[in-house]
């Protein structure tokens, strides 16, 4: 009987959890420095040269079925909390791709924000733990990660983590 009554616990719970919502070591913790070339020819961007200004960090490819979904969202967070809100950075690496596809891709599905290209080895994406894309980090303007969305973003989801890394209302459970 104990053992059945183990398994109803664990199905009870296992149930009732976001598959998507992944607790990450990194959470709270700092964020492992980045830099990257902007896909487009802008130059250099760092997460230390962000620092002060919260950032939305998506690691997609263009191989990404997930991150076909999720790019009109990344986009739609891009121009009214970067550029219209000035209350984030969005920024994408894409990882296990080349340049050419990375570019065609976003061409293809309207990509604005600044992207850039993890290296071969994917250092960058290994430094945050990325096991797949999408995966989405929320950093704070101290450069503490404080929430991680793994799978397609949502409007809903990105909308709440941005408020909650900005400190408004209705953001207090990404």
């Amino acid at each position: 009987m104990g053992a059945i009554g183990g398994l109803v616990v664990l199905f009870v719970v296992g149930f009732k959890q976001d598959p998507y919502t992944v607790q990450s070591p990194l959470i709270n913790q700092p964020a492992p420095p980045w830099e990257i070339t902007g896909l487009r020819g802008e130059g250099r961007m760092s997460l230390e040269a962000l620092k002060g200004t919260p950032v939305v960090l998506n690691f997609w490819g263009s191989w990404c079925a997930a991150c076909m979904e999720e790019a009109a969202v990344l986009q739609a967070a891009y121009e009214e909390f970067d550029q219209k809100k000035k209350m984030v950075r969005v920024v994408g690496i894409a990882m296990n791709d080349t340049p050419e596809k990375a570019l065609e891709f976003a061409k293809r599905f309207g990509k604005k924000y600044p992207l850039g290209l993890d290296d071969k080895e994917g250092d960058i994406a290994i430094s945050y733990g990325v096991y797949g894309a999408p995966e989405t980090f929320f950093i704070d303007r101290l450069g503490i990660i404080r929430h991680k969305v793994i799978g397609a973003i949502t409007p809903e989801s990105i909308q709440k983590a941005i408020q909650k890394l900005a400190g408004q209302p209705g953001g207090d459970k990404p």
